[in-house]
């Protein structure tokens, strides 16, 4: 299969590096740093599960001399959407497949109006990996998986073609019939706990061990699974005490991507997560006071340090 990555971070670059060493053709498409990184000294990802090196990776100056692609793994951080969706308008054949493997609940809707929405799939990543160094992303913990599926639940050969080549590549994978879901149940997860841990600053252990915190967390769960179902979004009437149940069995040392970047002094995807919650609870009258309140805290940091 013909896959282009989009994002080489730590999602992309980790399962464009396991499909890429089965033997299809990836083009990883990165910039600065990172890009020149994977030039000169290949790909490296650093695993529990087995570690990789791709000595010798296609990054293309330009997107569009990847040439046209089965399918297009979309990995950047939300703001860069846009830029991206230009990047990939020339990738795109009859059949070809956009799959998002992002945070948040807005891309899959951005991507159809932009690209159509036959070319959309949905899709959800578990895992958690970041760039170490350009050129090297680091896997922590042992979840590596991809769920992704049709919006409209069909039974498609292009989803079958996608889970063939993750399993042949050896990454757990999933076809979903209800992908919005999915989504929507990773989004009650994601942005509660990326809003709690980087209001408090703190891994999940000391969010969890602290009643007040572990309130407040919980309250942003709630709210957030409130504002899906206000949406139309088919949430199980259990999602909030299974989200809590995941968060509890996490490692205590855990943090969210947003306090990472957050202490990084790196743009925040506040705006997409917990501003998201906030924007949509006001759209369909729901309240979302907690949520609210961790992003007014954060915003003055959403932009990252000059």
């Amino acid at each position: 299969m013909k896959f282009a990555v989009v994002g080489v971070g730590g999602v992309g670059g980790y399962f464009g590096a396991r499909l890429a060493a089965d033997g299809n053709d990836v083009a990883f498409i990165a910039r600065g740093a990172h890009r020149d990184a994977l030039r000169r000294d290949g790909l490296r990802v650093l695993s529990a599960g087995g570690d990789l090196h791709i000595a010798d990776p296609f990054v293309p100056d330009d997107a569009g001399a990847a040439g046209l692609c089965d399918f297009v793994l979309l990995c950047v951080k939300l703001w860069d959407v846009a830029a991206a969706i230009e990047q990939i308008r020339p990738l795109i054949a009859h059949d070809t497949a956009v799959v998002p493997f992002q945070n948040g609940v807005v891309v899959t809707d951005t991507l159809s109006a932009a690209l159509g929405p036959r070319h959309v799939m949905g899709g959800v990543a578990q895992i958690s990996a970041v760039i170490e160094r350009p050129g090297v992303i680091r896997h922590t913990g042992t979840m590596a998986r991809l769920v992704f599926g049709e919006r409209d639940g069909a039974q498609t050969w292009r989803q079958e073609c996608l889970l063939s080549a993750c399993i042949g590549a050896g990454i757990d994978a999933a076809v979903s019939p209800h992908i919005d879901v999915d989504i929507w149940e990773k989004f009650v997860f994601l942005a509660p706990l990326a809003g709690a841990t980087a209001y408090y600053r703190a891994p999940v252990g000391a969010i969890l061990a602290d009643p007040e915190r572990r309130a407040r967390l919980e309250a942003m769960v709630h709210e957030t699974a409130a504002v899906g179902r206000a949406k139309g979004i088919a949430l199980s009437a259990d999602v909030e005490a299974r989200t809590m149940a995941f968060i509890a069995g996490l490692p205590a040392d855990m943090k969210s991507s947003m306090l990472n970047d957050l202490e990084g002094g790196r743009r925040l995807e506040l705006q997409w997560l917990n501003g998201e919650v906030v924007r949509l609870g006001r759209d369909l009258g729901v309240a979302t006071p907690e949520n609210a309140a961790v992003t007014v805290a954060l915003r003055p940091y959403a932009a990252g340090r000059a």
